[in-house]
């Protein structure tokens, strides 16, 4: 392998090693003759001069009136590598005295209750939820569902998604008249999939809701609403049961 291909793996760019390796070379030299040896226009030049001069490998001398450059000896690259592997050192020690108040501070915040919104005029978005929820384990889900105004977003392969992630999976199916609609027939004998009707007219609810261990999926006309929080997914569940024992089996 060519030395400024071996020059990269301490840390100079493809440019600085070839400036570098020319400075070296030349031994005193001017900005023109680093440029001509390097196959590089001299701007270019300068500036990694410059960046060599800041790591110090290469120096500036001046003389009657003009600047000449010079390389410093391989050996400084030794003395930079030591240097780096202790800031390295020095950086992880670092890490490792400060990383258990971080882990604190992280589980803190992820217990924190945080609430999310999307829109369902954005596909991607819709896409991004759908997608979360598929990818939810949970020992049991719940879903109270308002046929007339969701019945536009059933998907039976979402729903075969969410059947393969979680324990058990229970909706409460909200409609004028005891009619399932036919995309859900096939999930009648799935083991995990139960369902039960409420009548429209004596709950009319106007939202579509998704009911995990520790989170909860609104959605409303047009946007979800994802709020993580335990205690509310829990209170949620209790009125999610109060409403399966009056439900009436399909």
């Amino acid at each position: 392998m060519a030395l400024s291909q071996e020059l990269l793996s301490l840390g100079l760019n493809n440019k600085e090693s070839e400036v570098y390796l020319a400075a070296l070379q030349l031994g005193y030299c001017s900005v023109q003759e680093i440029a001509k040896k390097a196959n590089m226009n001299r701007t270019t030049v300068y500036t990694h001069i410059k960046n060599l001069i800041s790591r110090g490998l290469m120096s500036a001398v001046e003389k009657a009136g003009k600047v000449f450059y010079l390389a410093e000896r391989p050996e400084k690259l030794k003395y930079i590598q030591e240097q780096q592997e202790k800031e390295v050192a020095r950086r992880k020690n670092i890490l490792q005295k400060i990383m258990p108040e971080l882990e604190s501070i992280y589980n803190v915040a992820k217990n924190r209750p945080s609430v999310r919104y999307f829109s369902y005029e954005n596909p991607q978005e819709l896409a991004q939820v759908r997608k979360e929820i598929q990818e939810l384990r949970a020992d049991e889900m719940l879903n109270i569902f308002n046929y007339d105004l969701y019945k536009d977003y059933i998907d039976k392969k979402h729903i075969e998604k969410i059947l393969d992630m979680v324990g058990e999976f229970k909706a409460l199916y909200i409609s004028p008249g005891k009619i399932l609609d036919s995309r859900l027939h096939d999930f009648l004998e799935h083991e995990k999939f139960n369902i039960k009707f409420l009548s429209e007219t004596r709950f009319d609810f106007l939202n579509e809701i998704l009911i995990g261990d520790k989170q909860v999926y609104i959605a409303g006309r047009g946007d979800w609403l994802i709020i993580n929080d335990r205690l509310f997914a829990q209170t949620l569940s209790l009125l999610f049961h109060a409403l399966w024992g009056i439900a009436e089996e399909f």
